[in-house]
């Protein structure tokens, strides 16, 4: 399970407060680094990023130097115990590069409250790796959209019933992570990116922290809807 934090999720109609608890992570089954995390100022807001996609500081994204494009990781407050899931999709930090080993979104600086220090120690760990690394050559990729990842499956519930109404192709997972399995909420999958693309850009005018994933379609779980090409 993961080690004792809180999360905070932007959610509609409001922020819902989210406490994880667990023991500590295991020692050899997973990449990880530490050093210092800071966050991208607003100029880099619109901005195209490493991945050809548009950067927005209300996603759950960070830049790392040497990661693959579209691996996902568990990054972690070492003073506070504060974490969130992000997607790799930059390139950087290039300033005290001896030190900082990833630069966070506005959106994941403050789910693991660096926001006011600017800078802070942290933990960096591999939940997935990129869908480049895993897929087959002659397979094809699926889009989803996460909208967040949970310690407890109630509070993962909580945040599916949020969305379901409007996006009956919303669906919760859960996963084996670093530190213990976990809960993903997530929508899709779709064969049209733009479809979730601008499922995603709806979710985050309507308040929730989300990020944009591609997937092989053999690396879908059991939980997942058979893909579409379109959504509400």
């Amino acid at each position: 399970m993961m080690p004792c934090a809180r999360t905070v999720l932007s959610g509609v109609g409001g922020t819902l407060l989210l406490v994880l608890t667990g023991a500590a992570a295991r020692a050899d089954d997973w990449y990880r680094e530490r050093g210092l995390a800071s966050y991208y100022g607003k100029g880099f807001h619109g901005r195209t990023a490493a991945d050809g996609d548009r950067f927005s500081q209300q996603e759950l994204t960070a830049a790392h130097r040497h990661l693959p494009l579209g691996t996902k990781v568990l990054v972690e407050n070492r003073a506070t115990g504060e974490h969130v899931e992000v997607k790799i999709t930059d390139r950087g930090p290039y300033a005290d590069t001896k030190r900082r080993i990833i630069d966070l979104s506005h959106a994941a600086a403050d789910s693991v409250g660096i926001l006011d220090e600017g800078v802070a120690p942290v933990r960096v760990v591999v939940t997935e790796a990129a869908a480049t690394q895993t897929k087959r050559p002659e397979e094809a990729l699926v889009y989803e959209v996460q909208v967040g990842a949970f310690d407890q499956e109630r509070q993962a519930q909580e945040v599916l019933a949020q969305v379901q109404d409007g996006y009956p192709q919303a669906y919760l997972t859960p996963r084996d992570g670093p530190d213990g399995p976990y809960y993903r909420v997530r929508i899709g999958p779709f064969t049209d990116k733009a479809t979730a693309q601008r499922i995603a850009r709806r979710l985050t005018r309507g308040g929730h922290h989300v990020f944009l994933d591609e997937v092989p379609e053999t690396a879908l779980p059991p939980e997942a809807p058979p893909p579409s090409d379109s959504a509400p």
